[in-house]
């Protein structure tokens, strides 16, 4: 199978943005510092919040 020089390209910069995407990744995961975000944690809070507006809007 022959391949042309632009899906070369092609597939050598998608290796290179998996390889970026994947070490960025891994040391958003692998970090040990005290920050801790909880993602369901905002989002419960950001829900509460936007439900006592939109109660407010109703009354």
């Amino acid at each position: 199978m022959k391949t042309n020089n632009k899906q070369r390209q092609f597939s050598s910069y998608r290796n290179r943005l998996n390889s970026s995407l994947l070490r960025m990744l891994n040391r958003f995961y692998n970090s040990k510092s005290p920050f801790c975000f909880d993602v369901f944690q905002c989002s419960k809070a950001e829900h509460e919040k936007l439900q006592i507006i939109f109660a407010n809007i109703r009354v």
